[in-house]
């Protein structure tokens, strides 16, 4: 019992790591890697659904050319990233968990530049 509940423990840690992916970061802070079927048609209006909740339309972009997708390193799609971090690959997340982890993600960057901001 306790050998599984230390295993579920180290699942959570790594679904925590978030890869930082330095082709992503340039642009919107949230992108969707989508192609054209539709898993990735269902993630990319859940994600305009998720963002235009948050009022973060001019955030987002969405790239659907498997060449820039696999330069990004993502083999998988659909993807989310926000702020160069992979946050999702490969399901299709409903608009209140893409607003979750956008909200997750911008704080933990948000934090990291206040951190390493000199102060005044």
């Amino acid at each position: 019992m306790a050998i599984i509940r230390i295993m579920e423990m180290k699942q959570k840690r790594r679904a925590k790591v978030r890869p930082l992916l330095p082709e992503a970061v340039e642009g919107a802070r949230i992108k969707v890697l989508a192609t054209g079927c539709s898993h990735c048609s269902a993630m990319r209006e859940n994600t305009r659904e998720a963002v235009k909740r948050m009022g973060l339309e001019d955030e987002l972009q969405c790239v659907s050319d498997i060449r820039e997708i696999s330069r990004m390193g993502v083999m998988s799609t659909p993807s989310l990233v926000v702020d160069g971090r992979l946050v999702c690959s490969g399901k299709v997340l409903k608009p209140e968990q893409i607003i979750e982890l956008i909200r997750e993600v911008m704080a933990e960057t948000d934090n990291k530049k206040t951190e390493n901001d000199p102060e005044d």
